[in-house]
C-alpha cells in the first residue's frame, strides 16, 4: 500500500515534500494535488515510473501527455516554443493552462509516445511548485480521473489511495480539490485552439465561453 501523508495545501512541510522528491527519484509512482484536481505521475526522467504510471492509465499514453514543468526555461528543452506561443502562455503561466506544442524528438522517444505534440503546464498549487522547485526533471501527469475506464473522478488523496493504493508508492493529501480539470489550449501552428475547456479562463485567450 502506498504511503499516506497529509500535506498542507497553503505552506507544505518542507520534509515532506523532500520525501516526495526522493520517492520521485526512486522511480516512484506519486499522487499529487494541483490546483484543478490531484494528479498521478513520475519523473519524465524515469523509464521505471513511466513503465508504472502507463500500467495504471493505458489510454493516457494514445493521447497528448501533460510535462509539468517549473519555469520555461524548462519548456524549451522538450517543445518547440515559437515567439506566438511564448506571448500567449506567459502571461498565463503558472496557472490552469495546458498548452499544446510540437514536441521535440528527444521528448517522444523519452516518452515512448509517436505523437509530434507534448502537453505543456505549470501548475500553482503550492504543493506541485514546491516539487517541481526541488526537480532537475519535469514530471509526467495524468488527471483527476486517471484512465478512460474509470467513472468515478478523485478529489481527494484518500480517494485516490482507496483504489490505487496499491499500485503507487505516495499519496500527497492535501485536502479535498474539485476535479475540474484544467483548460487546454493548442498553439500548434501559431494558432489558438481550444480543446477542452476548463478551470482555466477563456477571455485572456481571446476565445468565447
Amino acid at each position: 500500500m502506498g504511503l499516506l501523508l497529509q500535506i498542507h495545501p497553503v505552506t507544505p512541510q518542507p520534509r515532506l515534500l523532500d520525501q516526495a522528491v526522493q520517492c520521485l527519484q526512486r522511480d516512484g509512482l506519486v499522487v499529487w494535488p494541483t490546483e484543478s484536481g490531484y494528479g498521478m505521475g513520475c519523473s519524465a526522467a524515469s523509464p521505471k515510473g513511466l513503465a508504472k504510471l502507463y500500467r495504471q492509465t493505458t489510454p493516457v499514453k494514445a493521447k497528448v501527455l501533460a510535462l509539468l514543468f517549473n519555469d520555461f526555461s524548462q519548456i524549451s528543452q522538450y517543445a518547440d516554443v515559437s515567439n506566438f506561443a511564448f506571448r500567449t502562455m506567459k502571461h498565463l503561466m503558472p496557472g490552469p493552462y495546458t498548452f499544446i506544442l510540437p514536441a521535440r524528438h528527444r521528448t517522444a522517444k523519452m516518452l515512448e509516445v509517436k505523437r509530434p505534440e507534448v502537453g505543456v503546464r505549470m501548475p500553482t498549487h503550492p504543493v506541485m511548485r514546491g516539487i517541481l522547485e526541488r526537480m532537475e526533471h519535469p514530471l509526467v501527469n495524468a488527471a483527476a480521473r486517471f484512465s478512460e475506464r474509470e467513472t468515478e473522478v478523485f478529489s481527494t488523496g484518500e480517494d485516490v489511495q482507496e483504489q490505487y493504493g496499491k499500485s503507487v508508492d505516495l499519496v500527497l493529501d492535501a485536502q479535498s480539490i474539485a476535479p475540474i480539470g484544467t483548460t487546454i489550449v493548442s498553439l500548434i501552428g501559431d494558432e489558438i485552439r481550444l480543446i477542452r475547456s476548463g478551470i482555466g479562463p477563456l477571455e485572456p485567450l481571446g476565445l468565447e465561453e
